[in-house]
Formats: structure tokens, C-alpha cells, sequence
């Protein structure tokens, strides 16, 4: 663990809905990455997708995109996907989702079947490579959990049905509480709320409201011609239905001669 140089004080640490949305987003977008980094098909392009809910009601929004992402998985097995729930400015639910290695435009014309499965609204299909591309959906994800300003509305969750998940994804290939032991991340020390004394003004105190203070810095890194012991949590491929899987499979009989 790397400590910093200067500590921190964290004073914002609401515990809304809202805000408890944004912090898990924020987690989630994390461990996806990381769990796609270590996957065995590397990342050659990405189709970057909107689907939009037409009706303002964010009831109306509830399983249209779960709903979506299973007819997708069913005709392409193996689909990797991450999306994320973001508000229009009228209230009405917009999805953002960015998909891996989609089927090539020589397959399927992506355009019209995304819109045929999504099932009313309006969608959006973008291509990009898999490097530059996929490092600014990336960022976005990340920048979005944190906007503040002109654009707040897109993630104001605190009125939002429980029901709408703010993310979803494919399953992932290392189990998530693993992945977090790998992930770089700050570490803080909580303080609860206090009056205590002031150092510089002899005779007066301060208030100290609850706030988390960065102790330090701890970074996951693999040395070079290493391998990251996160591949040994990798969950077993299945199978097709009722194919048994290597570990369960009956032993063979022995041949005689």
C-alpha cells in the first residue's frame, strides 16, 4: 500500500439512495473492466448503445432492458455487455450500454435488429475499435458516476424505482468479492462526528463533521512475466444442456488388449 503524501478529507458522505446508486455504479464499472481484461477473448471492437424509453413514467422503464439483453444473449451465446441507467431531463429512463465484440455488420445489420428487440423508443448503434474506444466509454462510465452540475439530472436515482437496476452486465467470469481483492483502490479511516480541540486557537474547539480521511493508496500490480492469481477464481465454462461438465464426467473404461 502507497501512502499519500497529504491526507484528505472526504465530508460528503451521503447516505441516499442517490448517492449509494452512484457509488455502486462506480463499483460495477471496476470489476467489469477488470474481469474483461482478464478474459481469454481480447477486446477487438465495441459497439457503444442508447436505448431510450418513450414513455416519461420511469415505471414504464421497469424490465424493458433486462428484457433486452436476454434476447441478445439467446441469439449470440457468450455475449459481454455492461449498461448503465441514466435520466433524461424530462424523467424518462435512457440506458447506455457498451457491447463487446458485437456480431460483424457482414452478420446482421445491428442498426435495425437493436431496434427490433428493444421494441419502441429510440435506439442508437456507434462503432469503434477496441483500445481508444473502449478507454473512453470507460471514462464516461466513471465520469458519469460523479456529475455534478448541468448535467446532475442524469443521475438523480434518489426517485427512481427500486426495481430498475442503475447497472447490469453479463455474468462475470471471477467472482465479484475477488475481483475487489485485486482492484486499486484508496483507503480511508472513518471519523465519526466530533468536537474537539482547536491546535491553532488555545481555549476553543471545532466541529468535525463525519468524514473519511485517505490514509493511504493500495495498487494491484503483476510483475512483469507474472500472472495474476485472479485467473485461478475463473468460473467453469458451461456446457450445452445436459452435456456434464469435465469435473463430473464418469471415468472412462479401461480398454483391453
Amino acid at each position: 500500500m502507497r501512502a499519500e503524501s497529504e491526507a484528505r478529507r472526504i465530508t460528503d458522505l451521503s447516505h441516499s439512495k442517490g448517492a449509494q446508486r452512484r457509488r455502486r455504479l462506480a463499483r460495477g464499472v471496476a470489476r467489469w473492466d477488470f474481469d474483461r481484461k482478464l478474459c481469454a477473448e481480447p477486446t477487438r471492437r465495441i459497439a457503444t448503445i442508447t436505448l431510450t424509453v418513450a414513455e416519461r413514467d420511469p415505471q414504464a422503464a421497469i424490465g424493458r432492458v433486462y428484457a433486452f439483453w436476454r434476447r441478445v444473449r439467446q441469439t449470440w451465446l457468450g455475449t459481454r455487455y455492461f449498461c448503465w441507467l441514466e435520466l433524461q431531463r424530462r424523467g424518462a429512463v435512457h440506458y447506455h450500454c457498451v457491447w463487446l465484440n458485437p456480431p460483424h455488420v457482414k452478420r446482421v445489420n445491428l442498426l435495425a435488429w437493436v431496434a427490433r428487440a428493444w421494441g419502441g423508443g429510440r435506439t442508437q448503434v456507434r462503432f469503434s475499435d477496441g483500445r481508444g474506444g473502449m478507454q473512453r466509454e470507460l471514462d464516461y462510465a466513471l465520469d458519469y458516476s460523479k456529475k455534478m452540475g448541468r448535467k446532475a439530472y442524469q443521475q438523480r436515482y434518489d426517485n427512481v424505482p427500486r426495481e430498475l437496476r442503475t447497472f447490469m452486465s453479463q455474468r462475470l467470469e471471477v467472482p465479484p468479492k475477488e475481483v475487489d481483492n485485486h482492484l486499486d483502490r484508496d483507503v480511508y479511516q472513518y471519523h465519526a462526528e466530533a468536537v474537539l480541540p482547536d491546535p491553532e486557537r488555545r481555549g476553543h474547539t471545532t466541529y468535525w463533521p463525519e468524514h473519511l480521511e485517505l490514509i493511504g493508496r493500495r495498487e494491484h500490480v503483476v510483475p512483469a512475466g507474472g500472472r495474476c492469481s485472479a485467473l485461478d477464481h475463473r468460473r467453469p465454462k458451461r456446457g450445452p444442456p445436459g452435456r456434464l461438465s469435465p469435473k463430473r464426467a464418469p471415468p472412462r473404461p479401461s480398454s483391453s488388449s
